[in-house]
C-alpha cells in the first residue's frame, strides 16, 4: 500500500504551496524580483509536469525529481551569492530545502518498493 504522502497529487500540492508561499513572501520583501522569479519558476515547473493537478502536462513525471533538485540547487546558489536582505535569503533557502526534501523523500512515485 502506498503512503499518502508519496502520491503524486500530494507532491504537486506541496510544490504549488511552495510557489504560492514564495509569492506571498515577495509581497512583504524589499527584494521582490528574486522571490517573484523563484515563485513563477516553481509554479510553472509544477504546472508543466504530468500529474493529476498539472495544468499543461508537457513533461513526464520521471523528470520532475531532476527539475526539483535543480531548482533547489539554483535557489540556494542565488540566495548565497546574491546581495539580498536576510528575509529574502531565508525564504529562498527554505523554499529550496522544501523542494529538495519532497523530491528526495517522496520521489513523486518514481520508484516503488515491492514486498
Amino acid at each position: 500500500m502506498k503512503s499518502f504522502l508519496s502520491r503524486p497529487f500530494v507532491h504537486q500540492l506541496v510544490d504549488y504551496a511552495i510557489g504560492f508561499g514564495l509569492a506571498s513572501v515577495a509581497v512583504r520583501s524589499q527584494d521582490r524580483a528574486a522571490l517573484v522569479i523563484a515563485a513563477v519558476v516553481v509554479l510553472a515547473s509544477t504546472a508543466m509536469f504530468d500529474g493529476p493537478l498539472a495544468a499543461f502536462r508537457v513533461f513526464p513525471r520521471t523528470a520532475h525529481r531532476v527539475v526539483d533538485l535543480s531548482l533547489a540547487a539554483a535557489g540556494t546558489a542565488v540566495a548565497l551569492t546574491g546581495s539580498f536582505e536576510v528575509f529574502t535569503r531565508v525564504s529562498l533557502v527554505l523554499g529550496a530545502v522544501a523542494l529538495a526534501f519532497m523530491s528526495v523523500r517522496f520521489g513523486n512515485a518514481i520508484r516503488e518498493t515491492r514486498t
